[in-house]
């Protein structure tokens, strides 16, 4: 949300920069994503008014102007502006002004007459991006005042990232009341007195109370709404980042921003009967204000009169009953929706607005009626009019229960290490517009305020506390340690091992929503128990990922688009076979492409492969001493052939294999392997422990077998490794080989076998005997024979 600095202070005025309140801010929990200035410092330049306008004798697109600036002599000026013309409020740059983009202004000729000052327009002076022609003031405009003065432009704009739970802070009131808690200081509300005469002529009933405890209208006639917007309401508006429309619509919106109360104004003439809210029927439809119709679902609350559906509660209104400049008789809406049944439906109908932000976080129940006499003073000020009395529709057993909550100086310490001051805590709660029920001597029973939806706990008060104490004053304690706590030794690697692994062999961690397509679950495994979101964010992430493949294909993808083909990513995150506990679990999951490594000139680039993924894995693996095994088999989204499934004890733990060739030409990426695997299978193994290192020589023998060629590699290598040979350290392949002087069917694999002893030199005699067992084995197993 943006907020004006100059609209703050109009409410409270600390004795301190713009900055230092932004600043201040942020430390209290409202981060500041940014301040900025609302136009770039420029000087000699004041409000004008065109006396005469003549075309120039020498240049059709130019104009002659007299131009009264407020000094003894009226300056004439030359413009170009095709808005231009006489008994204009206009901004004039007078001789010797410097402009934000560099122009300095001097007396110059232009065709022949010279030309005192310059005429602007907003863009010029840094106010916006474009601009159709020069700025017109309004005709009240003071002549030669100094138009920063005028038009506010020493004024900051503060951009806050409110958290969900902050919904009271989308206002001026809610950050001014923030701001009051924090500086110790009160703030000015605007004094608001309504006289109205008579009841409307349409009445309100509501049949769907708990989801809306609270609905008032007030009907406002004879008002002119073709009246221009005063400047001081559509300056606000704009420099939050709204439109401005009409007297009506900008009121409204005004008073939205100013205490947080989404309202709406129907046209009376367009309101068939009386008003209900209810939920939709089954079919029925509305066409909203942006002049898109859309066919309603049943649980969708709406407002309807006795022939049609008027709006979306809590969302935007329908075109059908929208206010006109032609309006002369308006209805006005000011409601409570509970929260949970405003929550998503906006969502659902592919809209986001100012009224569904703040009702889907909760709107104070207790200012209703005084926003309705707030925008109902505004327009009869500004439009005329006369209002009527306000019908209320309000069941007070569906309003939020105000539950009170207590705590104690000795949960305070527990929670933040530290004693508060009695009085300090009693005059913040106060300030904050809590209410203290009951207290003693070191606890408090404390009812939160009306538009305070996250104060439920104990633990929400102390939270509150601490922020306005400050975070970064909170002191340091020591931990202690209880002598009667067993600390076990760890003998186990967590995650964080895991990553550090990862990391130092050249992956980046990424971390992807938990959302994902339907498109993206399909190509990963349609055949995946997909579990849908009811009410997803966007259609593109309406259905919990099932694996981790999907966020690390879209990261490649996203890093492929912006020219970054080398890539080694991994995720460590929660997968759904279903919304119940037992069918989540933590996988991990890595995605390799591109080149082994960076180009260099000694050497040519050398593509990733399917074993360089698999070194990776099992790498990992050896971490834990975890032994796993590779069978060859099919997975949906990885290529025949290159695909294997990873087993542990027997129990299918992972996959691991090339991206299948569709699903790449599907995404446009470029060739890449995957694995991903249980992430409790690679923790399960212990820690691997430090051996010593032997003094003595290692010997190495190399063997060539000749074997049937569908027998896996693996099956040799952990065959070997079972027989625990004395002094055995290892078996690496280092050569297969399949074509002459083969026979058809076989083929030769080539290990090489390292011995060390910690005790001596073994000798020749002793490491053939260690061979010839490995042979023997490797004939009697596998039918093997050395080539």
């Amino acid at each position: 949300m943006n907020i004006s600095t100059t609209w703050l202070r109009e409410w409270i005025s600390p004795t301190v920069s713009d900055e230092v309140l932004a600043e201040q801010l942020t430390m209290a929990g409202l981060e500041v994503d940014g301040i900025a200035p609302v136009a770039p410092y420029f000087e000699n330049v004041v409000v004008g008014y065109v006396l005469s306008c003549e075309k120039h004798p020498d240049a059709d697109k130019l104009n002659l102007c007299q131009v009264d600036v407020g000094e003894s002599n009226n300056l004439q000026i030359i413009c170009g502006a095709s808005n231009i013309r006489t008994d204009l409020k206009v901004i004039v740059a007078t001789v010797g002004a410097v402009l934000p983009n560099g122009l300095k202004i001097k007396k110059a000729k232009l065709r022949g007459i010279e030309s005192f000052g310059m005429i602007c327009s907003e863009s010029e002076l840094g106010m916006a991006e474009d601009s159709d022609g020069i700025s017109e003031l309004d005709v009240d405009a003071p002549i030669g005042k100094n138009i920063r003065e005028y038009l506010s432009l020493d004024d900051n704009i503060i951009g806050l990232d409110i958290t969900p739970n902050r919904g009271d802070c989308f206002s001026i009131l809610g950050v001014a009341r923030e701001v009051s808690a924090n500086y110790g200081l009160p703030f000015k509300m605007p004094s608001i007195s309504v006289s109205a005469q008579g009841t409307s002529s349409v009445k309100s009933s509501v049949d769907n109370t708990t989801a809306c405890p609270k609905y008032l209208t007030r009907s406002i006639s004879g008002i002119d709404n073709t009246l221009k917007t005063p400047r001081w309401i559509a300056d606000k508006l704009m420099r939050s980042g709204q439109a401005v429309h009409s007297p009506v619509v900008d009121i409204t919106n005004f008073v939205l921003l100013e205490l947080g109360q989404p309202m709406h104004a129907f046209d009376m003439a367009k309101i068939n009967g009386n008003i209900e809210v209810r939920n939709a029927k089954l079919g029925e439809k509305v066409e909203l204000l942006n002049e898109a119709t859309v066919e309603l679902k049943e649980d969708t609350l709406v407002i309807v009169d006795d022939k049609s559906v008027l709006a979306i509660a809590g969302v935007m209104g329908g075109m059908d009953s929208a206010t006109q400049p032609d309006s002369t008789d308006i209805l006005l809406e000011s409601a409570f929706f509970e929260p949970v049944s405003i929550a998503g439906k906006a969502r659902n109908y592919g809209l986001h607005t100012e009224s569904s932000l703040r009702f889907e976080r909760g709107v104070d129940f207790a200012i209703t009626e005084l926003a309705i006499d707030r925008v109902t003073q505004l327009i009869i000020e500004i439009c005329g009019g006369q209002a009527s009395a306000i019908n209320t529709c309000i069941d007070e057993s569906s309003l939020p229960v105000l539950a009170p909550i207590t705590i104690t100086q000795d949960k305070i310490y527990k929670v933040l290490g530290f004693e508060l001051d009695a009085k300090w805590i009693e005059e913040k709660f106060t300030s904050l517009d809590f209410q203290i029920s009951t207290k003693t001597k070191d606890s408090w029973t404390v009812i939160p305020p009306s538009f305070r939806f996250d104060i439920r706990l104990p633990a929400d008060l102390i939270e509150e506390l601490a922020r306005l104490y400050g975070y970064d004053k909170l002191p340091v304690q020591k931990l202690s340690l209880d002598a009667n706590i067993n600390v076990a030794s760890e003998d186990q690697i967590d995650k964080y091992d895991i990553m550090q692994s990862l990391v130092a062999r050249g992956y980046q961690e990424v971390i992807t929503y938990s959302f994902i397509s339907e498109k993206y679950h399909n190509l990963v495994d349609a055949n995946a128990n997909k579990v849908t979101l009811s009410n997803p964010i966007s259609a593109d992430m309406s259905v919990m990922r099932s694996s981790l493949m999907s966020g690390l294909l879209q990261s490649v993808e996203s890093n492929q688009r912006r020219g970054h083909s080398d890539v080694r990513f991994f995720e460590i995150g929660l997968c759904f076979d279903g919304v119940e506990a037992n069918k989540q679990s933590n996988k991990l999951a890595c995605i390799v492409s591109g080149n082994r490594f960076n180009a260099q000139w000694a050497s040519e680039t050398t593509p990733l492969d399917f074993f360089d993924a698999k070194a990776d894995l099992e790498s990992l693996l050896k971490l834990t001493a975890t032994a796993a095994t590779f069978i060859e088999d099919e997975h949906p989204a990885l290529q025949k052939g290159q695909t294997a499934k990873i087993e542990l004890n027997g129990e299918q733990v992972g996959w691991i294999g090339a991206l299948a060739p569709n699903v790449a030409k599907e995404l446009s990426l470029p060739k890449c392997y995957l694995f991903e695997i249980s992430l409790s299978a690679v923790l399960s193994g212990s820690v691997a422990k430090y051996e010593a290192f032997s003094q003595y020589q290692e010997v190495q023998r190399d063997i060539a077998l000749v074997l049937n060629k569908a027998i896996p590699v693996a099956e040799l290598i952990d065959s070997i490794e079972a027989l625990q040979q004395s002094d055995f350290v290892g078996v690496r392949l280092f050569d297969v080989y399949i074509g002459e002087n083969i026979e058809p069917g076989k083929k030769s694999v080539a290990f090489n076998l390292t011995y060390q002893s910690l005790e001596k030199t073994l000798s020749d005699e002793e490491i053939s005997v260690k061979i010839d067992e490995v042979l023997n084995l490797m004939k009697n197993m596998f039918s093997a024979v050395l080539r």
